[in-house]
């Protein structure tokens, strides 16, 4: 019991002072992160969603696999990732942004897998295999 009350302490401790600071202690004005205030459009890192989300996308991969007629009974869904497809060499804003499936066999044979990419747009295509 008196384990489990000091660990308790140590926690709540521990958070109350890792919280920010409402007052900055050298100018005493305000954290404009407290305020809620965000940063100026130079120093936030832009990102962006998908447009075409990673469910979705499954789905029009797993749908060309039947109309493909490629056979992944003995596979499984080894990855997911969203990427850029292109040259290494070209500039990422030139890529095209799709979601990439792998599928890897059973057995473990070393290249023995299925790679699906799909685009934002929905189109679909099975990447080559060694």
């Amino acid at each position: 019991m008196r384990q489990t009350l000091i660990a308790v302490v140590a926690f709540f401790l521990t958070s109350l002072c890792l919280q920010p600071q409402a007052q900055s202690i050298s100018s005493g004005r305000r954290d404009p992160a407290v305020d809620g205030q965000t940063p100026g459009p130079s120093s936030v890192h832009p990102t962006s969603r998908p447009r075409l989300s990673l469910q979705d996308a499954l789905s029009i991969a797993e749908h060309y696999i039947d109309k493909e007629h490629i056979d992944v009974a003995s596979y499984w869904l080894y990855r997911a990732a969203f990427i850029l497809y292109g040259d290494p060499k070209t500039p990422d804003k030139d890529k095209l942004p799709c979601w990439h499936f792998g599928w890897v066999s059973d057995s473990g044979t070393l290249g023995d897998y299925v790679e699906i990419l799909v685009t934002m747009d929905g189109k679909v295509w099975r990447a080559p295999s060694m």
